[in-house]
């Protein structure tokens, strides 16, 4: 049961520990200085007068003035900056120290330097080897929660972010018009944008209610960025143009604050349907691959460990279904048929029966001797 104790630890822990280290919100990127962010070079962030060539060349003009834009951009980017230096101090490197720790703790029981340690580790091989196994599913779970908490936070920053996002998205419209990058990168870039209005929908409105009337807006504009994307795809750069158009309606529309009218509708589709990046099959697939990956390492390692199958297959059935019962949801099942299915892969006794009523059994009672 030791190999539960690391990642317990870190699901019960995440929460207040980034409460603490959220105190001074330093993903938010106020400590980036403003003049940094408004003294940007054209490889980062296009200037005015790139838009405007866009405009003339893409037929897609942008009339949000030069001022307002630049504003925005100086904002944006301090927020994209904060998020992502967040990200790679609070979640990364906190799971690769722990991941480290894992792998050289299981590289050293399984091959000891010395008599002395290998002594050490004969006496304690379950101990050692629970207790790594366990620190790697929790740094597994950490990345994943961390994730998690990363697109919460890309989504309720997106009205700061989206004229930085946007204006980089005309730009590659443009150079996929010259030929000067591939039409896939183009897609990958219109995904990325896609995958972040999702996150939006649904992180970026506190209320209910006005989040359920924006989902479906925002599924259309999902879906028209897709349709013109895939006509590029079959028509060639000639297409990008009508893509351009609706990216150029995305920034002026988001720097104005029109969340429930980023598109018009005649640019959007009839029927609208889901969200691009559904949010319950996202996290069901994550809890899943997560508990896949952990399992397989331990798997791994205990085979170069040479230990015991009688080890192995609880340790790893505990790291396959141990973050379907932390943090999977009902359709993974309910927590009381995963934790039985972690028991019994454990080998936990099952509960005794209890007293079967007289004849239960089918038999004839027993004749009762004469007196």
């Amino acid at each position: 049961m030791l190999l539960l104790v690391p990642p317990f630890v870190a699901g019960v822990l995440y929460q207040p520990v980034m409460m603490l280290l959220d105190i001074p919100d330093l993903w938010k990127g106020w400590w980036i200085p403003p003049q940094i962010a408004g003294c940007l070079p054209r490889a980062v962030i296009p200037g005015t007068a790139d838009i405007d060539k866009y405009g003339r060349d893409l037929h897609a003009p942008v009339g949000t003035a030069p001022a307002t834009l630049q504003e925005h951009w100086r904002r944006g980017i301090r927020r994209s900056w904060g998020i992502e230096m967040w990200r790679l101090v609070f979640a990364v490197l906190p799971a690769a120290l722990a991941g480290t720790m894992a792998l050289t703790g299981l590289y050293i029981t399984a091959r000891p330097s010395s008599a002395q340690e290998a002594e050490l580790f004969r006496g304690n091989i379950l101990l050692t080897f629970s207790f790594c196994a366990g620190l790697g599913s929790a740094a597994v779970l950490w990345v994943y929660r961390s994730m998690l908490l990363y697109r919460r936070r890309v989504g309720e920053s997106l009205p700061l972010t989206s004229a930085v996002d946007l204006a980089r998205l005309l730009r590659k419209c443009q150079e996929a018009a010259d030929g000067t990058i591939p039409l896939l990168e183009l897609d990958r870039h219109v995904t990325r944008h896609t995958n972040r209005l999702g996150w939006f929908a649904a992180y970026g409105v506190d209320r209910e209610q006005r989040r359920n009337a924006l989902r479906p807006h925002i599924a259309g504009v999902q879906q028209a960025l897709e349709r013109e994307m895939s006509n590029a795809l079959r028509d060639g750069p000639e297409a990008v143009p009508r893509l351009a158009r609706l990216v150029a309606t995305l920034l002026d529309r988001s720097v104005q604050g029109r969340w429930m009218g980023l598109l018009d509708e005649a640019d959007l589709p009839e029927a609208p349907g889901d969200l691009v990046t559904a949010r319950e099959g996202r996290h069901d697939r994550a809890v899943v691959l997560a508990g896949s990956v952990a399992a397989v390492l331990i798997v791994g390692a205990a085979t170069a460990a040479d230990l015991p199958a009688s080890v192995v297959a609880p340790a790893a059935l505990t790291a396959l279904i141990g973050p379907a019962v932390m943090w999977g949801s009902e359709k993974l099942g309910t927590p009381r048929e995963l934790h039985g299915a972690v028991r019994a892969g454990l080998g936990a006794p099952a509960a005794p029966p209890g007293p079967e009523p007289a004849g239960s059994t089918g038999e004839p009672p027993a004749p009762t001797p004469a007196p």
